[in-house]
């Protein structure tokens, strides 16, 4: 797993990140050459201001003779809306039984999903670059920040963060696939939020996100890219208070990627 410090990725001030079992996480100054530093690519030469630290877990495709992969990954359409309506105790979600007709690997290969299991998956640090868009909107759509594919004849940028040949590869690789297609990921930060303030997020597949502990937005499942705005206003927190806001992503069955995030607040190292 590479470091940050190792990509040139330093902390703005000893505040800005927090001590995690994989290091420090944060918020980071964007290095002076992405390229030399292994970065992603960046939406515009003056952008991004800053990267967010997502903590990516690459899981193996489903052998149901290997018992170290998990039915969720490279299988069938599942798993939607299995958590519950608060974080748990170690700020991660909590499975629950859902009422929908998909299938369901219960709490135990749902909970692999973001805890560190040796041989399952391999985790890795990621920076997300963070623009600063025309609007004053903090963005990152991997539309215009991806990695470079062609889809069906027409070029395009995906989410596909860990490839082979990337500088966030693990041993798990595309195993035999164009792109890496089963991992997840988590990313924590905090805002202060303001009247008016929307929060738009789009991905393919799930995405759950969370403010303070209360689950907001429920994009379970294996799907197409959805798009959802949430309205700050509309969530009944108190404005000019900082709050901490989690995302938790998977990418498990398809043929592309995708996620976005514009915030029309500044987003902030975790609390």
């Amino acid at each position: 797993m590479k470091s940050l410090a190792a990509l040139g990725l330093l902390p703005l001030l000893a505040a800005c990140s927090i001590e995690t079992k994989h290091g420090e996480v944060g918020i980071y100054q964007a290095p002076t050459s992405s390229a030399a530093a292994g970065a992603p690519a960046l939406p515009s030469p003056d952008a991004p201001t800053f990267f967010l630290t997502m903590i990516l877990r690459d899981f193996k495709k489903y052998d149901p003779s290997d018992p170290s992969t998990n039915p969720a990954f490279d299988n069938v359409n599942s798993e939607k809306s299995v958590v519950t309506e608060r974080l748990g105790a170690d700020q991660k979600p909590v499975y629950r039984k859902p009422t929908n007709a998909l299938p369901t690997f219960g709490p135990d290969y749902f909970d692999q999903w973001y805890h560190d299991v040796p041989g399952t998956n391999v985790t890795v640090l990621f920076p997300l670059p963070i623009a600063i868009d025309a609007q004053g909107f903090y963005e990152y759509d991997s539309q215009t920040s991806g990695t470079p594919d062609v889809f069906q004849g027409v070029p395009r940028r995906a989410f596909f963060p860990i490839d082979d040949g990337s500088p966030y590869a693990t041993a798990f690789g595309n195993q035999g696939n164009n792109h890496n297609f089963g991992f997840t990921g988590e990313l924590h930060a905090s805002f202060v939020a303001q009247a008016g303030d929307s929060l738009e997020l789009r991905s393919d597949d799930d995405l759950y996100v969370f403010v303070d502990e209360a689950l907001v937005l429920d994009l379970g499942g294996t799907h197409v890219a959805s798009t959802n705005t949430l309205n700050l206003d509309d969530l009944g927190i108190t404005l000019g208070e900082r709050h901490a806001l989690h995302f938790f992503y998977a990418e498990r069955l398809g043929a592309t990627g995708a996620l976005a995030v514009r915030s029309s607040f500044e987003l902030l190292s975790p609390r």
